[in-house]
């Protein structure tokens, strides 16, 4: 079955398989194959129905009857096994998305469900909620930003990769607050999401979930002393990090949006 969910994806190509393609094309300036080392020297970087291309010809290529210099113009080696391991990462990742996505509905226990809060009796005070805003951070290659949280007594969820966000303050909206938990914790200043909710999961809080996109450089991202490291990462690469509760739920709804 095609990734659809894969497609027009576009993919670096590491500096080392390029400085060996510019090496061939030093060497056999004229021929087949020329155009296409051409292309990705000027590029950088090729689609997913490229790599699919080159894949094919490195699967099919036999070093005992073909032109070794085609080989070596598509990259030779380095590029076939980047290719491999590039391709079977994001499909494996396409592959365990779709999963997860079909065990959250199947599975009503695990849905994020408005919470009902129950009655109060005449003598029981009504407490504020307390409320939060959340950023699920996409960038250019469909990946998602966590923060790994500091260690320390006062940090909430402590050592565990996290979504941006924070509490909303006295007089913020929940955008406010959103954005400036954004700008503290990751130095970014973005201002426009491409859809919000909001869910009442437990009977003493609201969270606000903001959903965006940053196509800028990936390692542009200060932290601030809440955070000690961050990355990109898959839904298929989160169930390897030590994970706050309920941070794959939230994504997955995010994206059962566009479903």
């Amino acid at each position: 079955m095609a990734n659809q969910e894969l497609y027009d994806k576009t993919y670096r190509i590491p500096p080392e398989v390029l400085k060996g393609i510019q090496t061939a094309l030093v060497s056999n300036p004229q021929g087949e194959g020329v155009k296409r080392a051409k292309f990705m020297l000027k590029n950088g970087s090729m689609t997913y129905q490229a790599m699919k291309r080159l894949k094919n010809f490195f699967d099919y290529f036999n070093p005992q009857s073909d032109d070794p210099t085609q080989f070596s113009l598509a990259g030779g080696q380095p590029m076939k096994a980047f290719i491999e391991t590039t391709l079977n990462q994001d499909r494996a990742g396409v592959a365990r998305s779709k999963e997860v996505r079909r065990d959250i509905t199947a599975n009503p226990n695990s849905e994020l469900k408005p919470f009902q809060a129950p009655r109060l009796s005449i003598n029981e005070e009504k407490k504020e909620k307390a409320k939060n805003a959340v950023a699920v951070i996409v960038n250019k290659d469909n990946k998602i930003l966590l923060l790994k949280r500091a260690d320390g007594k006062k940090i909430w969820m402590p050592s565990k990769w996290a979504l941006v966000g924070g509490g909303i303050e006295k007089g913020e909206t929940p955008q406010q607050a959103c954005e400036r938990e954004i700008l503290e914790e990751t130095g970014l200043e973005i201002k426009k999401f491409v859809q919000s909710f909001r869910i009442e999961r437990h009977a003493d809080s609201i969270e606000y979930i903001f959903a965006c996109r940053y196509d800028g450089d990936p390692t542009d991202i200060t932290l601030n002393e809440e955070n000690t490291n961050y990355g990109w990462y898959d839904v298929s690469e989160m169930e390897y990090l030590d994970i706050v509760p309920h941070l794959i739920e939230y994504i997955t709804l995010v994206f059962k949006k566009y479903e």
